[in-house]
């Protein structure tokens, strides 16, 4: 077995196996303006930590961006105030996938600028960037400013830091935004309306509009992002996300502008298109967006099933399309469509039962990330299938979930009218994101975001591997084969 190496045209080979990854994250504003995927680098100041979401909140000044870690293991160790210089890929929802971290010091003030959600006597909520931040009041602002900030004006919060949290020294307004980001623990849900508890249990109810089909993946007590409309008191209902799958999404999600200008960006698939409306579905665990299309305006281009790139802004409750833009087709990977059509290897099946769902989980066979079909009790039978069958499937978004309708084995190239539809080979091509080696020789673990896809994947690594010379945000070549119902690893080396 030849060792791994990290120069350019040098292949190396061993065994190891292949599953769906990990989530992927955040970071700031200051790169809010980077194609999803891009490697940056961004320097900030921790303000917040959430474990259970695996996230850091940076605040460099000019913005509150959110990073995502793998572990809980960051959010639990850096201590508020931390300085730290990340180098992350920029996701669909505005945050970061965090890929190499470094402390460079430490701070004892510094500057949030976001939107106000709500305003005690004791406590500011903040949002901006993929998450919700508390300050702590001290009301010296009412003297200095001779105003108190309401719901959707956009400030600039000077604060000092504690172990223990934020205090408020200084605020002030620099604009008024109708569309504000939430995120929290969603409490409960009905047909007409939703609460979620925004940091630490302040709960917050939010209409739901008739326009608006949530996925039904979403369930009370899921960790979700949410984009509202607010106007008169009344928070109403944009879009949500689920949070978890908002951390694997490089390509299809929404953003918000942190510029206070009442901006939405959606990459996603057109369900629907007219001359008055044009509705996108951002991703599998996201609620359709409905844009109204004014007659300056025109989406003639943007025919179902399209995958596009859409702006809008948002006036009252009602958001209008400002500019969109159709994407081409990127090969027959079919995972950004309604219509998905998707031609690789069987990586598992699970059948339904009872009332849950099944799945069949699908490596493309040229490049990109696995592709999970839902199948429901009615739905397609899998018996007939298994790990390592290459096949074609067909699914279409219901609720917000990639449903399968069909699927069909194929022949293997090169095998005639021999085997079963099995094929050896995958590849695929992306950024090296993490390495941990295995202990007392068990396997270690080696993480890959394939692409511009959404999802990470996870490759076992033989402990007589050697990936010490590869580093976080190179970009590789992997060849893997299905052994023993796992993708194994043949090859990697750095991408020409």
């Amino acid at each position: 077995m030849q060792p791994f190496t990290k120069s350019l045209g040098r292949v190396a080979t061993l065994a190891a196996a292949l599953a769906l990854g990990a989530p992927f994250a955040a970071l700031p504003a200051s790169a809010s303006v980077a194609a999803h995927g891009r490697t940056l680098t961004v320097r900030g100041v921790v303000v917040a930590t959430d474990a259970a979401r695996h996230t850091v909140v940076l605040s460099a000044g000019h913005a509150v961006d959110t990073v995502r870690f793998a572990t809980a293991s960051p959010a639990e160790r850096l201590a508020l105030g931390t300085r730290v210089r990340v180098v992350a890929i920029r996701l669909a929802d505005g945050t970061f996938r965090e890929l190499r971290l470094r402390v460079t010091g430490r701070a004892r003030a510094s500057l949030l600028h976001g939107t106000v959600v709500s305003d005690t006597t004791s406590r500011l909520l903040i949002s901006g960037g993929g998450s919700v931040v508390a300050v702590a009041r001290t009301g010296r602002h009412a003297n200095t400013y001779g105003f108190e900030p309401t719901v959707g004006a956009v400030v600039n919060v000077g604060v000092t830091i504690h172990p223990r949290g934020l205090d408020e020294s200084t605020i002030s307004q620099i604009g008024q935004s109708s569309l504000i980001g939430l995120q929290g623990t969603l409490v409960s849900v009905n047909a007409t309306s939703l609460v979620i508890a925004v940091e630490n249990g302040a709960n917050t109810t939010v209409q739901i509009p008739g326009s608006i089909t949530l996925p039904t993946t979403i369930v009370a007590t899921n960790q979700v992002e949410l984009q509202v409309a607010y106007a008169n008191g009344v928070f109403t209902l944009v879009t949500i996300t689920d949070d978890s799958l908002a951390a694997n999404q490089a390509a299809n999600g929404v953003n918000q502008n942190q510029g206070g200008d009442n901006v939405i960006e959606v990459e996603g698939n057109v369900v629907s298109s007219s001359a008055s409306s044009l509705i996108i579905q951002p991703g599998e665990g996201v609620a359709a967006v409905v844009f109204t299309v004014p007659s300056n305006v025109s989406d003639s281009a943007a025919t179902v099933g399209a995958r596009v790139d859409a702006t809008g802004v948002l006036t009252g409750a009602v958001l209008t399309l400002s500019a969109v833009h159709v994407r081409q087709p990127e090969g027959d990977q079919g995972d950004n469509s309604p219509t998905t059509q998707v031609k690789g290897v069987v990586i598992t099946v699970t059948p339904p039962s009872g009332t849950l769902s099944g799945s069949l989980l699908v490596q493309p066979g040229d490049q990109g990330a696995p592709v999970t079909f839902s199948v429901g009790s009615s739905g397609v039978n899998l018996s007939a299938l298994s790990a390592g069958d290459r096949v074609q499937a067909t699914g279409t978004f219901v609720g917000g979930v990639l449903t399968l309708t069909s699927v069909k084995v194929q022949q293997s190239e090169g095998e005639g009218n021999q085997g079963n539809g099995q094929s050896n080979n995958v590849t695929t091509d992306g950024t090296f994101v993490s390495y941990v080696p295995g202990l007392n020789g068990a396997d270690g673990t080696l993480v890959i975001l394939p692409g511009d896809q959404s999802s990470a994947i996870t490759i076992a690594v033989p402990s007589s591997a050697d990936l010490t010379n590869f580093t976080a945000g190179d970009q590789v070549h992997v060849v893997a084969s299905l052994q023993n119902n796992v993708l194994t690893l043949v090859s990697i080396a750095l991408h020409d």
